[in-house]
């Protein structure tokens, strides 16, 4: 999550990264914001086709297997999501501050890298066995089966890359890179392979394996390119490893409880065809939220090094990055509101018409998760809120689950949209909430914290 420090390795890619964090510490510097724009441009060219390939993935599955088996591949990737959200543990912060501030000792890095590496492969292996219970306990899940553990593979795909280290040592571009390539690999396999709705399994099995893939190329990454050294962890780096994500997994785990527990509860309460109707249109939405992922991947490590060194500086960096994400947000999903039919035709077919009311229901969500995204991850975590953030978050998610049974239970698809647009709305107020009790006004012109 933070940092400021001179990237390792050489050539264009540590050079651009170098250019990057400069750029972004001085925002606000005349001459850096022509880098900083050049930087920032970098990373949309990069992350384009992590957004464009699974885009031209979805309504090309929605159309070939058609939208009951598709819901079944997304009702069993809801479940194995749930294990996603066990194994990062919240790594993805915790860690990231972790290597953030360790980064200019190598072998610090090394132990940080080899230990919570080892705490997420030890989760994983008890999510499998967790997974077996349920899959043949429960009549529903056994007989798929086969389903429910092809979209296991993808949790070892994410178990493995360490995005958090990336992100840690301010290296985002090979985040980009590497699910760019493994993704485009899976988008050609899909589309030679994928014929029917009998191919609904090897779809799924497509997807997962390219998750490993991927998986393994950021783990060589990071060991042969980065220098990593693979240590054994002591028990005390263990316990504090833990210890330290604790407070993050907890808000990870609410967030999960108004994301991916909606389309998981839409399958269980309404069946396979009313969960594709709501995937199709929630993954059409949240891929979206592209438009500002290069902004927050940037923004993210480099805050808490910032606030370090002025807290004034970093609260003008939120500030400023509120009101970009905003602007830069709000434009589509207004068009997405007004345009919902004629996207719906266009991606998914006539068949695929239901799905219209839920987009248009959730048109909003990528500039209200932006805006959370700034006011939670980008300030209350850099400034210390870590308890008050999960504790909006955890309301959140108990919220959504008192408005979504009954919602679901009566309107099916539309029902999960509705309640998951109430829950973004109630996190943002939340969160405002608290940043003001604490004297932190990112809306003023000046922010600056009493």
């Amino acid at each position: 999550m933070t940092r400021k420090a001179k990237p390792e390795g050489s050539g264009f890619l540590a050079e651009t990264a170098q250019e990057g964090q400069e750029s972004i510490a001085e925002l606000d510097n005349g001459h850096h914001r022509g880098r900083l724009a050049s930087n920032i441009f970098a990373l949309y060219i990069l992350q384009g086709v992590n957004y464009v390939v699974p885009l031209a993935i979805l309504p090309y599955l929605v159309r070939v297997v058609g939208m009951e088996q598709y819901g079944l591949i997304a009702f069993a990737q809801s479940l194995a999501q749930y294990f996603n959200l066990l194994t990062d543990y919240g790594f993805n912060f915790s860690g990231t501050r972790a290597i953030a501030r360790l980064r200019n000792d190598a072998l610090a890095v090394s132990r940080a890298f080899s230990t919570i590496l080892f705490v997420k492969l030890v989760l994983l292996a008890f999510g499998f066995l967790l997974l077996s219970a349920i899959v043949w306990v429960v009549p529903r899940f056994h007989q798929n089966a086969s389903f429910f553990y092809a979209a296991y593979l993808a949790v070892l795909g994410n178990v493995l890359f360490p995005t958090w280290y990336f992100q840690g040592v301010e290296k985002m571009r090979f985040i980009s890179l590497i699910a760019g390539a493994t993704r485009l690999a899976a988008a050609i396999a899909l589309f030679l392979f994928v014929r029917g709705a009998q191919d609904a399994m090897l779809a799924l099995l497509i997807l997962s394996l390219a998750q490993v893939a991927c998986g393994i190329a950021g783990l060589w990454v990071s060991i042969r390119g980065l220098g990593v050294r693979l240590m054994r962890p002591t028990r005390a780096e263990i316990v504090d490893a833990s210890k330290d994500g604790a407070h993050l997994f907890i808000s990870t785990a609410a967030i999960s409880l108004y994301t991916n527990t909606n389309v998981f509860l839409v399958g269980i309460m309404a069946g396979n065809l009313e969960a594709g109707y709501f995937s199709a249109a929630e993954k059409l939405i949240r891929a979206m939220q592209g438009l500002s992922a290069p902004v927050t991947q940037a923004v993210f490590p480099h805050m808490s090094g910032l606030l370090e060194r002025s807290r004034k500086e970093a609260l003008y960096l939120a500030s400023r990055t509120l009101r970009w994400l905003g602007a830069i947000t709000l434009i589509p999903s207004v068009a997405t509101l007004v345009f919902a039919g004629p996207i719906v035709l266009l991606f998914f077919g006539h068949g695929a018409t239901a799905s219209v009311p839920v987009i248009r229901w959730i048109a909003f969500l990528p500039f209200l998760i932006a805006i959370s995204n700034v006011l939670g991850i980008q300030t209350m975590v850099p400034f210390g809120l870590d308890k008050q953030f999960s504790w909006i978050l955890v309301m959140a998610g108990l919220f959504n689950l008192a408005m979504a049974i009954p919602l679901i239970h009566f309107y099916g698809a539309v029902g999960a949209g509705i309640s998951v647009l109430a829950t973004e709305i109630l996190v943002i107020c939340g969160m405002f909430a608290v940043l003001n009790k604490h004297g932190i006004h990112l809306v003023r012109s000046k922010a600056v914290a009493v």
